[in-house]
């Protein structure tokens, strides 16, 4: 499957929201799997990112974030190529060999009163749903 890096940063988020979550295990273990498929692009990402804003950017010295590296340029054309070769590496495409991971309807669960055993209705924030789309089936 080939994932754009927009594609692989959104995905983060939730996934580690995810890897928070007790689950049955098959389903835990592919999305630590996915998890760990995005490790490199992530990394490759990071690294070219940082070498955008070396580039383009500049130290703060007053503002919010004392120290913190913005992009401000006195040429705007600066600020345009930046701009431009971000949004060319966001839209970068790597290869993945992804299997969907199936979220099941009903996890394992036990009852707070008398400790029953009991499935519940698995419960999931539309956010993180959205995120992870193309990598996920619900059923």
């Amino acid at each position: 499957m080939k994932v754009k890096n927009n594609e692989i940063l959104n995905a983060v988020g939730a996934l580690n929201k995810l890897l928070e979550v007790k689950l049955p295990v098959r389903t835990s273990f592919q999305i630590a799997k996915l998890a760990s498929k995005f490790k490199d692009p992530l990394e490759a990402f990071n690294k070219v990112r940082d070498g955008l804003v070396k580039t383009y950017g500049v130290t703060s010295e007053q503002g919010t974030v004392p120290g913190a590296t913005i992009i401000k340029t006195k040429n705007p054309e600066d600020l345009q190529k930046f701009a431009d070769e971000f949004e060319e590496l966001m839209n970068q495409e790597t290869e993945l060999v992804i299997d969907t991971i199936k979220l099941p309807e009903k996890v394992a669960a036990t009852c707070d009163a008398c400790h029953h055993n009991l499935d519940r209705v698995f419960e999931i924030e539309p956010s993180i749903l959205v995120a992870l789309d193309r990598f996920i089936s619900v059923g």
